[in-house]
């Protein structure tokens, strides 16, 4: 009868152990009896696989992550890191991604007008997500660098960056439902064989090149508002065969540029449909809601031979009050 206690209390007291040690795979980080006051330092004590909270507050900081850890902000809003930098010689980014399947959101991540400048997000590791975070005031807001793949960026707001993604060897990532704004040089830069790619239902506005795409092939861009850059989308130095179709270019200095023999194509191939260019001026005499002449392409004369006469139903633009 004792034996047969001591082993029930024994069993009672490992399952309540195991449990407490199970609620501590979430940690807190803040202020309001958090767990850490830093999120580095929650970092380093949590498990592989845990989940850190930080609540509302601004946070000056480095973060590496080299462990699967999902990281969630309390409101993007109020939960700011804001790395200050006085020292131009240590510029890595404010958050390093090194482990696989990490997850980073409702956060915003920006500097102060009077910091040196580095990134935002870099990610050196693969099955990353980043999502419904802002990141604004960095150099590149994400970088995927080289050997890192199927990455998820998705529902977030970049901006007032010099890039706002960049990609470089980076292969099967999906860009999908970003807002992209004033980033001074690319909203976003498919680089050196960045191939297999899914670039979907963003906004990229307001920059020199909405999107730019240099010796990559085979990536997928579609249902995308282009609108109000210099260039709409570029492709150049070995861009080939990569695949554009049902986006929208409105109001671009140049609506899209690429050099010649590149074969890229400009239509959800084999029967389209095509994208919207709002400076295409042909006829749609038999109403189909498709121009009975191709729209070409600036340089290469390229041809998208199903352009649109309306917006795509699903484009991001549709909700914009410019249309």
């Amino acid at each position: 009868m004792i034996t047969a206690l001591l082993t029930l209390i024994i069993t009672l007291l490992s399952t309540i152990s195991g449990c407490i040690q199970e609620e501590k795979n979430i940690l807190y980080v803040g202020s309001r009896d958090a767990d850490y006051t830093t999120i580095q330092e929650a970092v380093n004590a949590a498990k592989n696989g845990a989940t850190i909270v930080v609540q509302k507050g601004s946070y000056n900081e480095r973060i590496y992550l080299n462990k699967t850890i999902t990281l969630i902000g309390e409101d993007k809003n109020t939960t700011i890191i804001s790395l200050i930098l006085y020292n131009s010689t240590y510029l890595l980014p404010i958050v390093n991604i090194y482990a696989d399947s990490c997850s980073i959101e409702n956060l915003q991540i920006t500097q102060s007008a009077n910091s040196v400048k580095t990134g935002g997000i870099s990610i050196y590791s693969q099955y990353n997500t980043i999502k419904n975070t802002i990141i604004s005031n960095v150099t590149d807001g994400i970088r995927i660098v080289s050997n890192s793949e199927s990455n998820t960026i998705q529902h977030n707001e970049i901006k007032n960056n010099q890039i706002g993604i960049a990609t470089v060897d980076s292969v099967n990532n999906t860009i999908s439902h970003n807002m992209l704004s004033h980033n001074q040089q690319y909203n976003i830069y498919l680089s050196t064989d960045s191939d297999n790619n899914n670039v979907s239902s963003n906004t990229l506005e307001t920059s020199a090149y909405g999107m730019r795409i240099k010796g990559s092939q085979d990536n997928n861009v579609f249902n995308n508002c282009i609108t109000n850059n210099d260039r709409g989308l570029y492709c150049c130095c070995g861009a080939r065969s990569n695949h554009f179709y049902n986006n929208t270019f409105f109001n671009n200095s140049i609506n899209a540029e690429e050099n010649a023999n590149l074969l890229n194509i400009w239509y959800d191939y084999p029967n389209g449909p095509g994208n919207y260019w709002d400076d295409y001026n042909g006829s749609d005499l038999n109403h189909d809601g498709i121009g009975d002449t191709p729209y070409l392409i600036t340089v290469s004369k390229n041809q998208d031979l199903y352009p649109l006469l309306t917006l795509p139903l699903d484009a991001p633009c549709t909700t914009y009050e410019y249309f």
